[in-house]
């Protein structure tokens, strides 16, 4: 009988031994690369921005009346709520300080709750939490936009006929007719919308009420061939089919005709345009809104940094010891991959980089433990842009596996670029 008792007493140490081994296995397959962020760092779930702006784009741009453009289309040009989205999670990530939740991340957590897109919008505080902890969020974001008008177009002119004759000088006599012309338009675009923080309890931080309106105004005068006219962004001088442009800004895209080309909000032309300006200033209000009611308290890239200061110093050096990694994978957009490195490592466009993933886990021989994992190279990308001191965007050159949040970026050597040209 003692005998029994102690076989019994093995195979259970035996069963326990394994079943724990097998925990810490599947503990070290799930590590995510969350748990490996600074611990600054906060995870924001952009969830739903619900359009109620009345904006018909089915003309292309919501210039025209809405029911002069269901006649004529039923299609709407631009679909503001996933604009409104994306655009807020690139300025998140923008940050280095909020990490956007992906999409992917988003669509597995509504499939494990059942939820469409609509009922995404009416979550109660259980579901939020619940949604929340699936994404490991620390924050949940939703908004209303309740005005999104594009251009709206003022504008007056006046001309008159200018004429002189009879003038003699040594029995000469000269006169000249010209056309004289004044004219100016101003555009507007206003973006108003409420967004609304919640934690990861499902509690309501705050509701931030956001209005943004810009101006693009223009006066100029004409005189037979030679037109002149001022804007906000500078002088603008033409003579016959020559024109030259003065000023460091570029004017904004405000006519319908144009507008119309612009396929997405997402698009890389949508920045440039007067309503693009207006969207992206609103929601880059909606990122300091969500430090000033939630934290942490962090100098955004939008707002004038102190130089020299003890702080940023001690920042830009805990910076430089971490290795590059991407932050962030637009999913509008795949050339639009943001790594956390930038001017402060002194980065240079075209600058190219191997991007590694993790590969297969390296096993201890004996115990099976996950000791570490074998790196792959799945593309190599080239710095496109250069956001700040600790962020910029990084385009694919080649390709052979999909890039995520936290794949490893090493510098590739000059004469390694050489040899594959």
């Amino acid at each position: 009988m003692r005998q029994y008792f102690q076989i019994l007493l093995i195979t259970i140490l035996s069963y326990s031994a394994i079943f724990l081994l097998a925990v810490a296995v599947v503990d070290a397959n799930t590590t995510t690369d969350t748990e490996e962020l600074h611990p600054s760092t906060k995870r924001i779930a952009v969830l739903s921005f619900e359009d109620n702006s009345n904006f018909d784009s089915s003309t292309g741009c919501g210039c025209v009346p809405n029911f002069i453009g269901r006649i004529f289309s039923t299609k709407k040009k631009w679909n503001l709520e996933t604009g409104f989205a994306t655009i807020l999670n690139r300025r998140l990530a923008e940050t280095t300080i909020y990490q956007p939740v992906t999409r992917d991340e988003l669509l597995e957590a509504m499939a494990q709750m059942t939820l469409s897109p609509d009922s995404l919008k009416k979550l109660n505080k259980e579901q939020r939490a619940q949604f929340a902890k699936l994404v490991n969020a620390d924050v949940i974001v939703m908004g209303d936009i309740r005005d999104f008008a594009p251009s709206t177009r003022m504008r007056a002119n006046a001309s008159r006929t200018l004429r002189e004759g009879g003038r003699e000088a040594n029995n000469m006599s000269a006169s000249y007719r010209t056309g004289f012309a004044v004219m100016g338009y101003i555009y507007k675009a206003i973006v108003k919308l409420n967004a609304k923080f919640y934690d990861a309890s499902g509690n309501e931080i705050a509701t931030i009420p956001i209005n943004v309106k810009h101006y693009h105004r223009l006066a100029g005068t004409q005189v037979s061939g030679l037109e002149a006219s001022i804007t906000e962004s500078g002088t603008h001088l033409r003579f016959g089919q020559m024109s030259e442009q003065h000023g460091k800004n570029v004017r904004p895209i405000v006519k319908p005709t144009e507008l119309d080309k612009i396929k997405k909000m997402t698009a890389p032309e949508f920045d440039r345009t007067l309503i693009g300006k207006v969207t992206n200033e609103a929601l880059i209000k909606v990122v300091l809104a969500i430090r000033d009611n939630y934290g942490p308290n962090f100098i955004t890239p939008w707002e004038v940094n102190p130089e020299n200061t003890e702080e940023k110093r001690k920042v830009d050096e805990e910076a430089l010891k971490r290795p590059i990694k991407v932050t962030y994978v637009d999913s509008e957009n795949a050339n639009m991959i943001y790594i956390n490195a930038g001017s402060a490592r002194n980065l240079a466009i075209g600058q190219q980089f191997a991007v590694f993933t993790r590969g297969e886990p390296i096993r201890d021989i004996d115990t099976g433990e996950i000791l570490d994992y074998a790196p792959k190279r799945i593309a190599t990308v080239a710095v496109n842009e250069i956001r700040n001191d600790r962020l910029s965007v990084v385009k694919v050159i080649e390709q052979e596996g999909e890039l995520k949040r936290g794949d490893m970026l090493k510098t590739i050597p000059k004469e390694e670029i050489a040899k594959e040209e």
